[in-house]
This record gives structure tokens, C-alpha cells and sequence, in this order.
């Protein structure tokens, strides 16, 4: 036991350092891949009312498919098959990208509506932009934690014995999904009546 633990402590040093390469590379990539979606397709037009964006329906698409990768991925890591285990991992890391670049640009374009005293008290478009730009920031929290477990599974940290993390990355995710639906209720809604 102690050898292994030792074992484990060196390689989470290794491990240490490329997270945090691994992390500068996930945010130059996720800013430029959000750059680049405001240069191809811009600004809403602006309206009156509050109008969902089509980024949002592609990132709850991407929130899908992830969380049906980490689902997959815990079921392989319980049955030891650690090929398609890792892979799950990595696809769900490159949905949670795909969502982060893609909400990103979501939230630039979306039209803030008009600026008026009245608006800025009472109107449903402030409210669901920070509602959006917090869950945002959670997603990151999110990405960094999926990011740790896939470094790990590549390190063989987890089989079918010890997945605790796999578990907890994936929990996290299906919070932040349940969120995410809440706030496109509030989206979905406001615009009623």
C-alpha cells in the first residue's frame, strides 16, 4: 500500500504540471474558438424581446452528449475496460470545450435589449444574463475538474476498485445540466405574455 501511494505521489507532481499546461492550452483554444464564432457570425439583431440565441440550443446539445460520455465513462472505469474509458473521458472533455466556446459566443451576441431605466430594474434580459454568465463560470470550475480526472485516468489513477473521482466530475456535470435547464426555462418563459 505505502509503495503504491508513493508511486501515485510522484506521478501527481508530473501530473501537476501538465494540468496546468494542459489548462493554458484548453483556454487559448476555447477563447480562440469563441473569437472566431463572433467573427463568422456576429451580433443578434437587436429586438425587443427576449430572444434565445441559437448558440445556447447547440451548447445544450454539446451538455448532452457530455454527460452521456461520463455516464459511459463511469460505467467502463467500473468494468475495467480502461480503452474506452479513457476515450469517453476525452470526448466528454472536448463537449465540455465545445459548450464553454460555444456558450461564450452565445452570451457575447446575445442581444442585451434596450438600455433603459425601466429595463434595467424590472426586464428579464439582465437577470438572465448573469444567471448565464454564473453558470458559465461554474462550467469552467466544471471543465477543470473533468480536465484533472482525464490527466488522471491517463496516469492510471482509477479502475474499477477506486473511481471516486470519475464519479464526482460526473455529478458535478449533471448539476450544472439540471441548472442549465432552469435557466432556459427562465429563458423560455419570459418571453410569455
Amino acid at each position: 500500500m505505502s509503495a503504491m501511494a508513493n508511486r501515485w505521489d510522484l506521478i501527481r507532481v508530473s501530473l501537476a504540471r501538465r494540468f496546468y499546461l494542459a489548462t493554458v492550452c484548453q483556454a487559448i483554444l476555447v477563447i480562440s474558438g469563441s473569437f472566431l464564432l463572433a467573427a463568422l457570425f456576429g451580433r443578434q439583431t437587436p429586438s425587443d424581446r427576449l430572444r434565445l440565441p441559437w448558440a445556447f440550443l447547440v451548447s445544450t446539445g454539446l451538455l448532452v452528449a457530455g454527460s452521456w460520455y461520463m455516464e459511459r465513462a463511469r460505467a467502463c472505469v467500473r468494468r475495467e475496460k480502461q480503452p474506452e474509458f479513457r476515450r469517453a473521458l476525452l470526448q466528454a472533455l472536448v463537449s465540455a470545450m465545445l459548450f464553454v466556446i460555444v456558450q461564450g459566443y452565445g452570451l457575447w451576441a446575445m442581444d442585451k435589449g434596450a438600455r433603459t431605466a425601466d429595463n434595467s430594474q424590472l426586464g428579464v434580459h439582465s437577470f438572465v444574463v448573469m444567471f448565464t454568465a454564473l453558470h458559465g463560470m461554474h462550467f469552467l470550475v466544471a471543465q477543470s475538474v473533468l480536465l484533472w480526472v482525464t490527466l488522471s485516468a491517463f496516469a492510471d489513477r482509477y479502475d474499477h476498485e477506486y473511481s471516486w473521482g470519475v464519479t464526482f466530475a460526473s455529478g458535478f456535470w449533471h448539476i450544472l445540466g439540471v441548472v442549465w435547464l432552469c435557466i432556459l426555462f427562465v429563458f423560455t418563459t419570459s418571453n410569455i405574455g
